[in-house]
């Protein structure tokens, strides 16, 4: 029956009908008490009404997506395409489609609307690689909902940046302590931070992880009768979004570290960068406190970065130190020269690996 009604679809040429068809038989198709589809029916019925997508009225679309949208009747070329459509239409595809593919939720956390950007937010399929993106693209909100969100896994570098945020936002930090004590996983990764003595560590959550009182410090900020910014430890938080960004709108160990010198956390970033090259933090710092332009040169070839972010560095250690800038062109040509020189690009994967 399925397979006659869609051969009479190919054939039918009138938008009008077509987009008639469909809504008939779309209801017919989603039935799956009365028929389970075979992997032929929903490729040729996926493909059939891709190729006449375009000529498809509201309703027929709108049909589409509430029948079929969280099923797995569709094959994942149909599901993407759906999920290009408005809001409205898009959301259930985007936030409960089992087969929406992969890249298409990337491309939505890159470049998405922040509505769009909130479905991915609640999925259960999450990859870290989409939860760093929309970390560090997204607004607020969006990064809440990946904090309430138990399937949505962190990154080490996702951690990172919600540490970043955390020190300036309550809304984070409150989010961090509730995560953490619903997410066992997640609180392990913290604790662990902790004892390497991250500076990034807000000193609130510091306190909570250390006497076990993660639920006072939630309920501290959560406080409905508060207004305005917040006070914790001696330290004023913001209700508000702050203004802090990552780099590029990407996780990278470059864009967290040129975020970290744009906010004038060169402790943050020394710790950091030791444990990018397996150093101890005070030999790192004693390093990058000489004058042995050389041997900072060499310090920062193991950290990978390039010479944009040494550049960024160099500005940022001027600034710690009082040094003047006059030399930072010459030194970042330096550094560029090194970055393309045969001996670094053969070392290059074995300081890495030992990196990493």
């Amino acid at each position: 029956m399925i397979q006659e009604q869609l051969e009479q679809l190919a054939r039918i040429r009138e938008p009008e009908a077509r987009s008639r068809l469909i809504r008939t038989l779309v209801g017919e198709y989603a039935r799956s008490e009365d028929h389970d589809p075979s992997e032929t029916e929903r490729e040729l019925f996926s493909r059939i009404v891709l190729s006449v997508f375009e000529q498809l009225d509201r309703s027929a679309r709108y049909e589409l997506v509430v029948r079929l949208a969280k099923t797995d009747r569709i094959i994942p070329d149909l599901a993407d395409r759906l999920a290009k459509e408005d809001y409205e239409l898009s959301e259930p595809v985007i936030e409960c489609s089992p087969m929406i593919s992969q890249g298409e939720l990337m491309q939505i956390a890159k470049a998405g609307g922040n509505n769009k950007r909130l479905s991915v937010a609640r999925r259960q399929d999450l990859s870290e690689e989409i939860t760093d993106t929309l970390i560090a693209r997204s607004s607020r909100n969006v990064v809440n909902a990946l904090l309430e969100n138990l399937d949505a896994p962190f990154s080490v570098r996702g951690t990172l940046a919600l540490l970043i945020f955390a020190n300036t936002e309550a809304e984070i930090l409150a989010g961090i302590a509730k995560r953490a004590i619903k997410d066992e996983e997640f609180l392990e990764t913290q604790m662990h931070i902790l004892e390497t003595n991250c500076p990034l560590i807000p000193a609130p959550l510091k306190k909570a992880l250390e006497s076990g009182e993660l639920k006072r410090l939630a309920s501290r900020i959560d406080d409905p009768e508060r207004e305005g910014d917040i006070e914790l430890d001696g330290l004023l938080y913001s209700r508000h979004e702050a203004s802090i960004q990552i780099a590029n709108g990407e996780l990278s160990f470059d864009a967290i570290l040129r975020t970290l010198f744009e906010q004038d956390r060169m402790d943050a970033a020394i710790w950091l960068i030791s444990r990018k090259i397996n150093l101890a933090d005070d030999v790192v710092a004693d390093t990058l406190k000489s004058d042995a332009d050389g041997a900072i040169l060499r310090l920062m070839l193991q950290t990978g970065i390039d010479d944009k972010t040494y550049r960024d560095f160099l500005k940022a250690r001027c600034g710690w130190l009082d040094r003047s800038s006059r030399s930072i062109p010459e030194l970042v040509m330096r550094y560029k020269a090194e970055l393309k020189s045969p001996r670094h690009t053969q070392a290059a994967p074995q300081l890495q690996r030992a990196a990493n």
